[in-house]
């Protein structure tokens, strides 16, 4: 039997900054605009050329920045788990999605919480190192995953779920790839997701408790409305 589990990485704070996000798509849009005007106005003085493309690429430079830091903003990511890849797919602005990583199995030799006395080991065997999630100021929440590839290890992080986590123990069965600090991870992992499940189950009631006292009231007005009727025929 084929496992397959995907976990979406939501972004909550894209609603947020929807304001922030068309701010800096205007100053982006002005900056490369003035940009682009300055270099085509070297055609026409083209003695001035290399003048105004100096001139010109601060501008350019702002466009850029400014392009990576709404694009950062505006990230989600889906984690996919099958019997071979781990596969990671950005997906920008809640409409174009892009695989971004796919990284086999049995080329993971390491995972564990980032920053953890296991990752102070390992990360210097690491030739680059890749983000793939969204809260990035929830250290305890991230954790590494070293892997090889042919122009050498390379070290992602990620922020996974109780069931992404699971899954993976499930595909990668050397025990060794985990680290110690993994343990502790998951018992966080769990206690979370119990105290959300106990959110829930008391927001429900609280709607319940609502509703119910909401009917009352509208069979306790009915009732006034049908004796004041009543006496209004006698």
């Amino acid at each position: 039997m084929e496992l397959y589990y995907e976990q979406n990485v939501t972004n909550h704070n894209i609603d947020e900054r929807a304001k922030k996000t068309k701010t800096l798509i205007i100053a982006r849009t002005i900056f490369g605009m003035i940009g682009l005007f300055i270099l085509i106005s070297s055609a026409v003085l083209i003695t001035m050329f290399w003048a105004f493309l100096l001139m010109s690429l601060p501008f350019f430079g702002v466009t850029i920045i400014l392009g990576i830091i709404n694009k950062r903003n505006n990230t989600e990511y889906d984690y996919v788990l099958d019997d071979e890849y781990f596969k990671i797919s950005e997906i920008y602005y809640r409409q174009r999605r892009k695989l971004k990583y796919a990284i086999q199995l049995r080329a993971i030799e390491s995972v564990g919480v980032f920053d953890s006395e296991g990752y102070r080991k390992i990360e210097r065997n690491a030739i680059k190192k890749n983000l793939a999630l969204v809260n990035y100021d929830d250290e305890d929440s991230i954790i590494y995953i070293l892997y090889y590839t042919q122009k050498g290890r390379k070290i992602i992080f990620i922020e996974p779920d109780r069931g992404f986590m699971i899954a993976l123990r499930r595909v990668v069965s050397a025990l060794t790839v985990f680290d110690k600090s993994i343990a502790d991870f998951e018992k966080r992992l769990t206690a979370k997701e119990e105290a959300e499940a106990e959110d829930r189950m008391y927001s429900e009631e609280d709607d319940e408790n609502e509703n119910t006292d909401e009917d009352d009231n509208n069979n306790l007005n009915e009732e006034q409305t049908v004796n004041e009727e009543e006496i209004s025929q006698e």
